[in-house]
């Protein structure tokens, strides 16, 4: 199977840096950026398969840039991973209006996370 081609909003540049250096050496194509508008710009230039998101960015935040992802590409799978925490109230509602999955930094596994982009990408 092809490998999902990956894109990483996070303000957190630390965390996105760590994420491409998992992928990359593992065969992915990922690209990253630290905020909503650039990373709403990459929509607009490619395709991706799976989009890993920060909830809370300055500017444009998580929910927005999903918003304009699935308007551009209905099929795209969107993964939120996040340190902010609601009691699940958002986690629902990011679920119910499309989000593939949610995930709470600190993250526990990065290959944990590796799995769960390719099951996100094989239900496309």
């Amino acid at each position: 199977m092809k490998k999902p081609r990956i894109l990483s909003v996070d303000d957190e540049t630390s965390f996105t840096d760590l994420l491409k250096q998992y992928f990359e050496p593992r065969g992915y194509e990922i690209d990253v950026t630290s905020s909503g508008a650039e990373g709403i710009r990459l929509l607009n230039q490619k395709k991706y398969d799976v989009i890993l998101l920060d909830l809370k960015m300055a500017g444009i935040n998580g929910e927005e840039v999903m918003d304009e992802a699935k308007r551009l590409d209905a099929g795209v799978k969107v993964i939120f991973i996040t340190a902010f925490s609601d009691s699940g109230k958002s986690k629902k509602q990011l679920l119910d209006k499309g989000a593939y999955g949610f995930v709470e930094k600190p993250l526990t596994s990065l290959k944990g996370l590796e799995d769960l982009v390719n099951k996100a990408a094989e239900a496309a």
